[in-house]
Order: structure tokens, then sequence, then C-alpha cells
């Protein structure tokens, strides 16, 4: 793997939500150098001209499928494949506007019963169908549940033919990091031959994201994130003042 080089500059992006308030969503479209919006799962037909602004603007959009009680992996057939139609409509909702990658998720909703089978399958068949439409599905880990263990998320990616999103908050809080079972740089080592994105803030806890503080904390595994070829990392914080500072942080590591 190579260094990045001025010829292949890191993207920011910030985070934007379905139900972000106007004064937000005009922040994003005044200060994102790229954005990551997640969808409202209700109303996937609006979702294209609700990403027409930025994209009018010139400001690369990815969609983040951040679909709670619609799992891929659901233990109930019927239910996994009606997942699959939701995550496959978002798709053909975005082709040609947004980026070609989409982000999903497999153990969002706690408590739901999942089958292995189900998840592989059916990332599989979401694979083909990005692959027909000139697409990239990226499979998300996460920081509790069946999705919070990285050996698991990789094997799932590598068998179904999907890519990875790093989110870091969410992998400094699993089990597998915490008990070092995995260190931060061996993880993103891991990851590296599958990534496409990463989820870049402070740390995650159930009061949700936190901002970066002290970069210091993350710049081995910064370090190793630059060996690898992916290119877009988002700034998962709502509050506009804190992602705007923890990319001023960002930026200023890159510069060094």
């Amino acid at each position: 793997m190579l260094k990045k080089t001025p010829y292949q500059p890191i993207t920011l992006a910030f985070a934007v939500n379905y139900p972000d308030a106007r004064h937000k969503r005009q922040w994003a479209l005044d200060n994102s150098h790229a954005v990551q919006y997640s969808p409202d799962l209700c109303c996937l037909d609006m979702l294209p001209e609700r990403i027409v602004p930025f994209v009018e603007s010139g400001i690369p959009v990815r969609v983040h499928a951040r679909y709670f009680g619609c799992e891929l992996g659901h233990a109930d057939k019927d239910l996994a494949d009606s997942a699959l139609k939701v995550h496959e409509q978002t798709l053909v909702a975005v082709k040609g506007m947004a980026e070609p990658e989409i982000t999903v998720h497999t153990g969002l909703t706690k408590g739901c019963p999942v089958k292995e089978e189900h998840i592989i399958e059916n990332l599989s068949r979401l694979a083909e169908t990005a692959d027909k439409l000139g697409m990239v599905v990226c499979l998300e880990n996460l920081r509790k549940g069946h999705g919070a263990d990285p050996f698991k998320i990789f094997e799932w990616a590598r068998i179904s033919g999907v890519r990875l999103t790093l989110d870091l908050g969410h992998a400094l809080g699993c089990a597998a990091v915490q008990s070092n079972l995995i260190s931060m740089p061996d993880l993103v080592d891991l990851f590296a031959s599958h990534l496409s994105e990463v989820h870049i803030y402070g740390k995650e806890d159930e009061h949700g994201h936190h901002p970066i503080t002290d970069i210091n904390i993350l710049t081995e595994t910064l370090d190793r994130l630059m060996q690898t070829d992916c290119m877009w990392w988002t700034i998962e914080l709502g509050d506009p003042d804190e992602a705007m500072d923890t990319r001023d942080i960002i930026e200023a590591y890159l510069e060094s």
C-alpha cells in the first residue's frame, strides 16, 4: 500500500441527516467540502430532492443508509428480503446523483434476531445490484452487537464482495479493541484491502459522538490510514462547531 500523494488528497466530509433543521442544512452547504447524507427510511422517494442542493452546489455526497429496524440479516427471511429491497431502492434513487458508494449496516437494531447466512446472502445480492448500477456497497462496523466484531465484519465483506466503512469511534469502543484482542492500527490493517470510507471523531458512548480533543490518541491509527487507498473521511459529528473544530484538528494533522 502506497502513501497518499499531493494528487490524492483526503476528502473531509460533514454528516447531514434527514431530520436536521434548515439552518444546519444551510451551514453544511456553506461549509462542507463533501457530505455524508443519512436518508429518511420512510421517505426514500424524496431522497433525490433532499441531496440535490448539495449536488447542484458541486458538493460530493455519499449516502449513509442508517436504517434502524431494517436488518439485512434478519432471522426471518421475509423481513431480511424486505430490508434488501429497501437498500436496493436507495441505490436506484441516488444513481447518477450521489457518489457511487453507499454505507450499510447489520446490527443497528438492538435485540433483532439474525442469521449469518442471511447477512452474507443479502450483502452478496446487494453487491451484485450495486455492481450493475456502477456503484459500491460498504459495510460499517458497529460498537456493540454482532456488527461490532471486526473479524466477522471483514469476513462478511470478503465473502460477499462488499467493501468496508471503518467507524473509528465504534472501533475504539468495541469489545475486541477494549480487550486488546486487536489494536486500532492493526484493525486498520485488517480492513485496509477493502476500505472505502472512514468515520472519524473522538469517541462514541451512550451519549453519542464526541469531538476530537487530543489528536495524539489517534495519530498512530491515522498514520496507518494514510497508508491505505481510502481517501474519504467523514467527520461524523452533529454539532456544527464541534465538526468545524474537529476538521481544523484533522487538517493540521494532515498538513504535518
